[in-house]
């Protein structure tokens, strides 16, 4: 059984401190990144932290990638591929009516910024025939495959000695 001291309350900036700790951990583990407080500044913390979510499917012909990009317009995002490596960019833009300091905010759960996701193809790809639609906020990249004859076996005689 766990005993927590409950004659003082918790303190939110404890709470915070811990949670940069373990972000920080998350980081620099696994991807050998060192993120030390004076780089961890809030603009970086927004571009680590949002991405729109993707799907990225494939069939017997082609690869199809679907992204969520609500409430960015089409001419905010860029998708270019280049050896066999898709790159789809962006940003959301804030919608501003009345000047920053004017706003009180209850309750802030959108996130804006900038983005890019790259995707790597296991095969060859036709890269001048993608194609991009964007609809409704959906995102479609379709990816045709190349068609690659599968090499040629030859029969190998076996010599008798």
């Amino acid at each position: 059984m766990t005993l927590m001291r409950t004659d003082r309350p918790v303190s939110l900036e404890r709470d915070l401190n811990r949670m940069r700790n373990r972000l920080q951990r998350f980081f620099e583990e696994p991807f050998g990144l060192d993120l030390r407080l004076p780089v961890l500044d809030e603009k970086r913390i927004e571009r680590m932290l949002w991405t729109p979510a993707v799907e990225a499917t494939e069939t017997p012909t082609e690869y199809l990638i679907t992204a969520e990009l609500p409430g960015i317009s089409p001419e905010d995002v860029e998708v270019a591929i280049a050896e066999g490596v898709l790159t789809l960019k962006g940003r959301k833009l804030e919608e501003r009516k009345e000047p920053k300091d004017e706003r009180t905010f209850h309750l802030w759960e959108r996130s804006y910024g900038e983005f890019a996701r790259t995707f790597r193809f296991p095969v060859p790809v036709h890269e001048e025939q993608v194609l991009a639609e964007f609809t409704n906020g959906i995102l479609r990249v379709t990816v045709p495959k190349l068609e690659v004859a599968p090499p040629a076996t030859r029969t190998v005689p076996i010599a008798k000695k």
